[in-house]
């Protein structure tokens, strides 16, 4: 009911009203209460209606909101598909190109290093029936992988001849077109500690300054640990090395240090160093197992003593002196011309044996076989009395790689292309110098070196 009917109706019994009287007063004014309760009740409706309708505005408002937002996520949805259908392939490539970027970066921290040998080689010992000759191989590869920016891990691998000699990596052909084996020539890590400080441990490289004599076998890769340093012209190393580990006896080792200085005066770089070398547990040790030995020889002597000395007990040889060495060497590098010279000297003398303890080596090198057409010619003439050197130590192939020898090697190289080198190595040596009957040795060897 609307305001205006109320109103009508309340018109309607006021012109009634005097036709009833005062009996029917009370009647109407009970019918007044109502209407007016009716009209409130009325406003009160109507003020719900026009709420709800502005609520039912509200809501459609928002519904049309709603819709509207949900079309256009549909849409924001459906363009997003078919950008990332079309951008599919452009992600793919990028993360192709990050896995690439990762691998690139790993391959960056990698050195890769080699070298391949082939030897023609001939052995004349005097006192043997026959000489020998025999092709021979020697291959190497490995890597430098920078683990951070302070520590390098190297691994390299070698030809090992068959049996291990610690002396060599060639490996002889010949037997019939067999397998020939690999075996880990280094492993180790080297630490920059600080500016010119380098802490090295596993099995490595000799770790002090030699020159181009023949008093140490660059083939040796020594284990242990060692630490080297260099700043401006001081150089210098410490090391201790394992040489035979025993569970039922004291392990065979060598340590010591060399301090050097190496200096540019002008045309001429000059290199001098002193060092020390002990050679400890190895004195007295059984150096090889003849019938009537009934004790295995120490793995530190390889073949036997190499020239050394030895004393027989109980059917067995034993090395017969300790080694305590001082070696002194110097080199000078100038030009002759526009050739470059180079010229040392080396001496080395065992501190523990009676006699015959001192060996030096003396020699020159002119040209350098570097790049193509480049050559060089050299000469060495070294002298070891018997118990000078260690015997492990001494090269392998001056005087058939013991003590107790002299002579002279001619050199001669040219390189062919680059990283290809021919060389020729003549050795004229005597051996049983000091110590027995003398007897001539006679080596040649003709090698094809290529490095990659």
């Amino acid at each position: 009911m609307s305001k205006s009917a109320i109103a009508i109706a309340i018109a309607a019994s006021l012109s009634i009203a005097p036709a009833f009287g005062a009996a029917s007063e009370s009647k109407l004014d009970q019918v007044m209460d109502q209407l007016s309760a009716l009209s409130k009740r009325v406003d009160k409706l109507e003020q719900e209606k026009a709420k709800l309708e502005a609520d039912n505005a509200d809501l459609k408002s928002r519904n049309d909101r709603l819709e509207a937002t949900t079309t256009e996520l549909r849409t924001n949805a459906a363009d997003a598909k078919k950008q990332l259908a079309a951008d599919a392939p452009k992600l793919e490539k990028l993360g192709e190109l990050e896995k690439s970027v990762k691998a690139s970066e790993w391959a960056s921290r990698i050195t890769w290093k080699g070298d391949f040998r082939l030897r023609h080689e001939n052995v004349d010992p005097e006192e043997a029936v026959t000489d020998q000759t025999r092709e021979r191989i020697r291959l190497r590869f490995g890597f430098a992988a920078k683990i951070n920016d302070s520590i390098t891990g190297n691994f390299q691998l070698a030809t090992n001849g068959g049996n291990g000699d610690p002396r060599s990596t060639n490996q002889t052909l010949g037997n019939g077109w067999d397998r020939k084996g690999l075996a880990v020539d280094l492993a180790y890590v080297d630490w920059k500690a600080v500016t010119g400080l380098n802490i090295q441990g596993g099995k490595m490289p000799l770790p002090f300054q030699r020159v181009g004599s023949f008093m140490w076998d660059g083939d040796i890769t020594p284990e242990g640990a060692a630490v080297k340093y260099a700043n401006g012209p001081f150089f210098g190393s410490a090391f201790s090395f394992v040489l035979s580990e025993r569970a039922a006896a004291s392990d065979a080792t060598m340590s010591g240090a060399q301090v050097g200085l190496m200096h540019d005066f002008g045309a001429f770089k000059l290199t001098g160093a002193v060092g020390y070398f002990d050679v400890g547990a190895a004195q007295g040790k059984v150096t090889a197992q003849p019938t009537g030995c009934a004790t295995a020889f120490n793995p530190v002597f390889f073949g036997g003593a190499q020239g050394n000395s030895t004393v027989t007990v109980a059917g067995c040889p034993r090395l017969l002196d300790d080694f305590n060495l001082i070696e002194a060497l110097g080199q000078a590098e100038f030009k002759l011309g526009k050739l470059p010279l180079v010229v040392f000297a080396d001496y080395l003398k065992n501190n523990e044996a009676d006699d015959l303890d001192s060996a030096y080596s003396a020699g020159v090198t002119l040209g350098r076989a570097t790049n193509p057409g480049d050559w060089e010619i050299g000469y060495v003439y070294q002298k070891a009395e018997k118990d000078s050197q260690f015997g492990q130590f001494i090269d392998s192939d001056f005087g058939g790689g013991i003590t107790d020898t002299d002579g002279h090697a001619f050199r001669f190289g040219i390189s062919l292309a680059k990283n290809w080198v021919f060389n020729g190595t003549y050795f004229l040596n005597n051996r049983f110098v000091d110590v027995g009957t003398q007897r001539d040795y006679k080596r040649y060897q003709i090698d094809l070196n290529y490095r990659y």
